[in-house]
């Protein structure tokens, strides 16, 4: 099989209008990657052929489309799951609840791909959000009652803190949401009550382990520092690179134009944390079982 097809189906993306043509090409991409897959194509080679494409549909405003069609209708796993991976990616650090507009959607196809989200580990952001857009833009009914409360107490039991963090956002674009109020009552009740049990000193950190923790976390980005620099390829060009110990920037020596250069370049350092889920950290066994099973019984 040509697998340069994707290249094309990546510039019908570029260059098309994805209000029009979007449809057309989520089902021609679809039957693509269909006859990648009987044709023996290894299925990581052939993710990494499409990751172009589903970067693409993400960035354009697609993925509603293309959630609806490849994880709600056809409910196909391996794309769902190369979807939901762009899109775990895109929406890593994304500080607010997405708004999707679900009005036009039908109430099966909407139910059962706010399940099968949560089953393929999408951020809270996405899952959360297209739970709390089905109950605005969907009229009420016992389907979409049974969802809703299965994923928001799917996702606050896996993600508590992340949940309250997004709830209480002052951006968030379901503050007059019922079920979000309720959600983040909830939370706040949970957190409270978890705040009021006793702590135990034995249990803390005791000074001695604090200060391993820190030099172990010192040691750490100290690695990272002396691989980055010999992997750059400026490394040769600097002459002399001084560290000190308490300072927050590096002085470098360099020659330039025959003539001895100091520089002092500042240093940062980039944090960033994911909450996992909570069943996934006690029983990874439990944990999959209960994705497996969001999967299929939102096709039921």
């Amino acid at each position: 099989m040509d697998m340069m097809r994707f290249n094309d189906f990546y510039l019908r993306l570029y260059k098309g209008d994805a209000k029009q043509d979007g449809p057309a090409i989520l089902e021609d991409f679809y039957t693509l990657w269909r006859e990648a897959e009987n044709s023996g194509v290894d299925a990581e080679f052939l993710r990494e052929e499409a990751k172009g494409v589903l970067q693409r549909i993400v960035a354009k405003d697609l993925f509603l489309l293309a959630a609806c069609e490849w994880i709600g209708t056809k409910g196909h796993f391996k794309l769902g799951k190369a979807l939901a991976h762009e899109v775990s990616v895109h929406y890593l650090q994304q500080p607010e609840l997405l708004k999707f507009a679900l009005s036009e959607t039908t109430e099966e196809c909407a139910t059962t791909v706010a399940r099968r989200l949560c089953a393929l580990d999408v951020p809270v952001a996405v899952s959360l959000g297209w739970a709390l857009s089905i109950s605005e833009d969907l009229p009420p009914s016992q389907l979409i009652a049974s969802t809703i409360a299965k994923v928001t107490n799917f996702l606050a039991t896996e993600h508590p803190a992340t949940c309250k963090r997004l709830l209480d956002s002052k951006s968030s674009p379901f503050a007059d949401s019922q079920v979000a109020q309720q959600l983040a009552g909830r939370l706040a009740t949970e957190l409270d009550a978890l705040e009021a049990l006793p702590q135990l000193v034995e249990l803390r950190m005791s000074s001695e382990m604090r200060r391993s923790f820190r030099y172990l976390r010192r040691n750490e980005r100290r690695a990272v520092t002396e691989r980055a620099q010999g992997d750059s390829f400026l490394a040769d060009m600097f002459m002399l690179s001084e560290h000190f110990k308490y300072a927050n920037q590096v002085a470098v020596e360099h020659h330039n134009n025959q003539q001895k250069v100091e520089t002092m370049i500042p240093m940062f350092t980039h944090e960033m944390s994911v909450e996992l889920p909570q069943t996934w950290i006690a029983d990874p066994l439990l944990y999959g079982h209960m994705v497996a099973d969001l999967w299929e019984v939102a096709g039921q």
